[in-house]
């Protein structure tokens, strides 16, 4: 299995069945963030805390499903 470094040393890479794994959890929790936020228009700090992680995860699903080759999406720092 090949090795990556990361900043706490040698580690294994993920393999695409970890990845894929990775995936259904980031789509299952940013839609558990979606339902949230229309849930709690009404206040505003819980809003606000929906949005960010509702949008940080739409970053996280883009950036595995990049790196699982999945057709037309772009690298995700574009």
């Amino acid at each position: 299995m090949p090795y990556i470094l990361s900043h706490q040393g040698w580690n294994k890479m993920k393999d695409k069945v970890e990845i894929k794994w990775m995936l259904d959890e980031a789509i299952i929790r940013r839609d558990e963030w979606k339902d949230w936020m229309k849930d709690c228009k009404d206040n505003k700090s819980q809003f606000a805390e929906a949005v960010r992680s509702y949008n940080a995860l739409r970053g996280v699903v883009k950036t595995l499903q990049w790196a699982l080759d999945f057709p037309g999406v772009d690298h995700p720092l574009n």
